[in-house]
C-alpha cells in the first residue's frame, strides 16, 4: 500500500517524551476526578454503578435497572472491569482507564501519521488530536464509547503497517467491547479487499488469506449473540420506526431524539462544534476560528504532493465510505443498526483531526525550528489543551453528597424512590437501588421499557399527588423503603421548564394544575418519619406503611416529622 519514499523510522526518544507529555495532559485535564470521588463522567451512572457488586454482592440484587445495565454493557467491557474490580473500585477504574487509553490514542495517532509522512506529520496530528476536545469528552468514563476511537485507530496502524493478525485483533476486539463500530471496520476491510480484486490493486493485509474470513464471521457472530441476549433476557428488542411514530419520547421532546434523524449536512459539520472554540469563546469567535482553520487547512492541503500521499491514505478512506455506507442504512432501518449519526461520528472526527494536521503540514513545509522553538511550541499546544480539555467529560456531583452519606446508611436491600433526574446519582454514590433513574429511562428497548414506563407513570403520580393514600399506595406497590423529596422539584419554575421528558411531562403539570397542595410538602400529613438532610431535601420513610394503609385519623395521630438519624446511625 505505501509508495517511496518510504515513512520515517521511529525514534524511541520522541515515543517516550509523548507518552510522557499525554500522560501529564490528561492529568491536568482530569485532574478533579482523581482526587474527588464525586467528579465522574455522567454516563458511568447508566453502564458501571453495578459493578460495584462484584466488591459487595449484596449490593442491587433483584434489581431491574441493574439487570438491564449488566446485559447491555458489552462482554469485553465487564471482563476488562471484573478483571480491575480485584485491585479497585470499578468507580475508580472508570476515571483511571480513560488516561491509559488517551495516552495510547495519542501514540496510535502518532505512529499513523508517522507511517503516511514523517515525524513532522506525526507531532502536528497530536497536537491537533490534544486540542480536540471531542475524543477526551467520548474516553471519559472508561464506557464502551471510549474503545471506538483507541481500536479504530489500532486497525489503521495495523492496515499501515501490513500486520494482517494486528488487524484481525483489532476487529474482533470492536466486536467484544463496542458492537456497533465492529461493522465499520469489518466492512472498511471488506471494501478494500474488494477494490484490490477489482482494479487489481494492492489490497489490505486483511482479509487476504481464506482463512482471514473466519475472524470477520466469529466478530459478526458475537455482535449477533451480544443484540439477542438482550432481547433473550426480556429487555429487547429494539424498537422500530413503525414503533416510533407519534411517540413523544423518540421527539426532540423525549429521552433522546431519534426521529426525525438530524440531516446529513448537519453530521458531517456537528464536530466542528468541538474543534473550533464554540462552547469557549463563544458563537462569534467560534464560528470565525472556524472559517480561518478551514481556509488554512485547504491552503495548506493544496501544497501537497497527493501522488505520492494518496495512497497511504486509502486505508482513512474506506473506513469513511465504510461509515458513509452504514449511516446510510442506519437511517434506512431506523434503530435496528443502531443510531445512525454514531456510524459517522468516530470516523469524521479521526478524519478532520488528520487532514487538519495535513493542512498545517502543507502550511509549514518551508518553516525551520531548531530543537529548542520546536520544544517550546509543543509546550504551547500542551498548555492550551490543558485549558481546554480540562473537565472535559466530567461532571462535579459533590454537591449531594449529604444524600449519598444519609442513603449509603440505609440497608443494602433498601429501596429508594426519587425523582428521576436526582435517582442517577443515588445507585453510583449511595449504593443503593432506586426504582427508575433518567439516565437508565431508555424507551428504545421495548421489553425494558415496558416494565419501567408504569414505574415513572406512578412515582409521578405519587410524587405530585394531594392525597397521602396515593403515596401510601405507591410505597406498597413497589416495596419502596425511601422516597426522596427535593423541594426544589415543585417550584413553578421547575415545573415550567423540564419537569422531565415527553409524555411525562404532561402529565406532570397536570397533577400541578390541580390547584391542591403537595402532601410531599406537608410530612406531617403523612405520618411517617421524615429525615432531613439539607434545607431541600428529606427522606420519607415508607417501610411502616408497607404492610397496610394506616387511616387517616392514625395518620394524623401518628408519628409527625422528625430530624431523627436513620436507623444504626449515630
Amino acid at each position: 500500500m505505501n509508495t517511496s519514499p518510504q515513512p520515517a523510522p521511529i525514534r524511541w526518544t520522541e515515543v517516550g517524551l509523548l507518552l510522557l507529555s499525554a500522560a501529564a495532559l490528561f492529568l491536568v485535564a482530569h485532574f478533579p476526578a482523581l482526587v474527588n470521588e464525586y467528579v465522574i463522567n455522567d454516563d458511568v451512572r447508566q453502564q458501571i454503578f453495578w459493578m460495584q457488586q462484584w466488591q459487595d454482592p449484596e449490593l442491587f440484587r433483584h434489581d431491574l435497572l441493574a439487570e438491564y445495565a449488566r446485559h447491555y454493557v458489552p462482554w469485553g467491557v465487564k471482563g476488562l472491569y471484573w478483571l480491575a474490580a480485584g485491585l479497585m473500585s470499578p468507580l475508580w477504574f472508570s476515571k483511571l482507564l480513560p488516561g491509559f487509553l488517551f495516552v495510547c490514542l495519542s501514540l496510535c495517532l502518532y505512529l499513523i501519521t508517522l507511517k503516511i509522512l514523517d515525524r513532522r506529520l506525526a507531532w502536528i496530528t497530536v497536537g491537533v488530536f490534544w486540542l480536540m476536545p471531542f475524543f477526551l469528552g467520548r474516553l471519559a468514563g472508561g464506557l464502551p464509547r471510549a474503545f471506538a476511537a483507541p481500536l479504530l485507530a489500532v486497525f489503521l496502524l495495523a492496515w499501515l503497517a501490513d500486520r494482517p493478525r494486528s488487524m484481525a485483533l483489532s476487529v474482533l476486539a470492536m466486536a467484544l467491547f463496542i458492537p456497533y463500530i465492529f461493522p465499520l471496520a469489518a466492512g472498511a476491510a471488506l471494501l478494500g479487499w474488494a477494490d484490490s480484486r477489482c482494479r487489481a490493486v494492492s489490497g489490505p493485509p486483511f482479509p487476504r488469506r481464506p482463512g482471514h474470513f473466519v475472524w470477520l464471521v466469529l466478530g459478526a457472530l458475537l455482535v449477533v449473540l451480544f443484540n439477542y441476549q438482550l432481547t433473550a433476557a426480556g429487555f429487547g428488542p429494539l424498537v422500530s420506526a413503525a414503533d416510533m411514530a407519534g411517540r413523544l419520547e423518540f421527539s426532540s421532546r423525549g429521552r433522546y431524539p431519534v426521529v426525525p434523524p438530524p440531516s446529513f449536512l448537519w453530521e458531517l459539520a456537528a464536530p466542528w462544534e468541538y474543534i473550533a472554540p464554540f462552547r469557549e469563546a463563544g458563537i462569534f469567535a467560534g464560528a470565525l476560528v472556524c472559517v480561518l482553520l478551514l481556509v488554512a487547512a485547504v491552503a495548506g492541503l493544496r501544497r501537497l504532493d497527493w501522488r505520492n500521499l494518496g495512497p497511504r491514505l486509502w486505508p482513512i478512506g474506506y473506513l469513511l465510505l465504510a461509515s458513509l455506507a452504514l449511516y446510510a442504512l442506519a437511517r434506512l432501518f431506523l434503530l435496528k443498526l443502531f443510531i445512525p449519526g454514531r456510524y459517522l461520528t468516530y470516523t469524521l472526527n479521526l478524519v478532520y483531526c488528520v487532514g487538519l494536521a495535513l493542512g498545517f503540514y502543507g502550511l509549514s513545509q518551508n518553516l525551520r525550528l531548531s530543537r529548542h522553538q520546536a520544544a517550546a511550541l509543543v509546550l504551547a499546544v500542551l498548555a492550551l489543551s490543558g485549558w481546554r480539555l480540562r473537565m472535559v467529560g466530567l461532571y462535579d456531583y459533590s454537591g449531594y453528597q449529604p444524600l449519598f452519606v444519609s442513603l449509603a446508611a440505609t440497608p443494602k436491600d433498601a429501596l429508594i424512590a426519587a425523582h428521576p433526574y436526582l435517582a442517577d446519582n443515588i445507585p453510583t454514590f449511595a449504593r443503593r437501588r432506586t426504582l427508575a433513574t433518567f439516565e437508565l429511562a431508555h424507551p428504545w428497548s421495548r421489553g425494558y421499557w415496558a416494565k419501567l414506563k408504569p414505574r415513572l407513570e406512578d412515582l409521578f403520580a405519587a410524587y405530585y399527588a394531594s392525597d397521602p393514600r396515593a403515596v401510601w399506595a405507591f410505597g406498597r406497590k413497589y416495596r419502596v423503603s425511601f422516597l426522596v423529596v427535593d423541594r426544589r422539584h415543585f417550584t413553578p419554575a421547575f415545573l415550567a421548564h423540564r419537569p422531565f421528558f415527553a409524555p411525562f411531562d404532561k402529565q406532570i403539570r397536570r397533577l400541578a394544575r390541580q390547584g391542591r397542595p403537595f402532601v410531599l410538602l406537608q410530612p406531617e400529613r403523612l405520618g411517617g418519619r421524615t429525615i432531613r438532610v439539607n434545607q431541600d431535601l428529606w427522606l420519607l420513610d415508607l417501610r411502616f406503611h408497607q404492610a397496610k394503609e394506616p387511616s387517616l385519623k392514625k395518620a394524623a395521630l401518628g408519628r409527625g416529622a422528625s430530624d431523627s438519624p436513620l436507623p444504626g446511625r449515630e
